[in-house]
């Protein structure tokens, strides 16, 4: 299948001369490719470009957002990223060390978080769960879940599948009660997906859990971590990792980065 093109006809950002397209105010031409310059004196991009806007959009922003649109555009493509906290149960201090890492989450940079589910095989923490979420979550407009498992998972990666039904459009990383989200996940995110415009589906964990990062959409597509039914009857019964690694692997573009590369980016 092919990737969508983009035509660049009326689109705001797109850089003139006597009717003819040159460039993009956003550089999208160098960072997407071109793939023809079209009769009517407009580019057609090789990949589908999210910040492409039609004279309408400008005309409806407010004046401080219409003085610079290429950022006010950029605001509006910031990813949306939701968290899947698993309780470690297991340790003395679970809620201390919960408490540490939903502060961490509260206080990511460059907006607020979309959605925190929180994992627990233990119904007696529940209430201070609750409690931590709606200290550091109620003020910023986050919302909370908790996901109760029945029993203890014999394999921690398929507590992503529990969660998943709290799953949002955007962006979900997996952490653990006692670990630290990275105030500039979010940013360093957006910049390698809406400014360099790498095209990215999975940050590799920094473990076998902690710090993994994906769309949710792409999740879902693969069913998660259970078996795939493709269109072909092939059933793939690989971790959702390995899906999408095998993915990669058929392609010829690097869509997936350690967490060493992308903590460096």
């Amino acid at each position: 299948m092919s990737n969508p093109r983009t035509n660049c006809q009326n689109c705001v950002f797109a850089k003139k001369e006597n009717d003819t397209q040159v460039g993009c105010d956003l550089e999208r031409h160098v960072l997407l490719g071109v793939e023809e310059l079209r009769e009517d004196g407009n580019f057609t991009l090789e990949r589908f470009c999210n910040t492409y806007r039609p004279e309408e959009w400008l005309q409806e922003l407010k004046l401080d957002e219409a003085m610079n649109p290429e950022a006010t555009v950029l605001q509006e493509v910031f990813p949306r990223m939701g968290f899947f906290v698993r309780l470690d149960t297991e340790k003395t201090n679970a809620i201390e060390d919960l408490d540490k890492t939903i502060k961490s989450i509260a206080q990511i940079e460059g907006g607020s978080p979309a959605y925190a589910a929180i994992i627990t095989d233990k119904v007696e923490y529940n209430e201070e769960i609750w409690s931590k979420c709606v200290q550091h979550f109620d003020a910023i407009g986050t919302k909370y879940h908790i996901v109760q498992l029945r029993t203890k998972p014999k394999n921690v990666i398929s507590v992503l599948d529990e969660a998943f039904t709290h799953a949002q459009n955007g962006w979900i990383y997996s952490t653990t009660s006692g670990e630290s989200v990275p105030a500039n996940t979010l940013t360093r995110l957006h910049e390698l997906t809406n400014v360099q415009m790498k095209q990215l589906v999975m940050i590799e964990p920094y473990d076998d859990f902690n710090g993994l990062i994906f769309p949710a959409f792409l999740f879902k597509f693969l069913n998660g971590n259970n078996a795939k039914l493709f269109s072909d009857e092939n059933l793939d019964s690989r971790s959702f990792r390995q899906k999408v690694k095998a993915a990669e692997e058929r392609g010829k573009t690097k869509n997936i980065l350690t967490w060493e590369e992308f903590d460096a980016s």
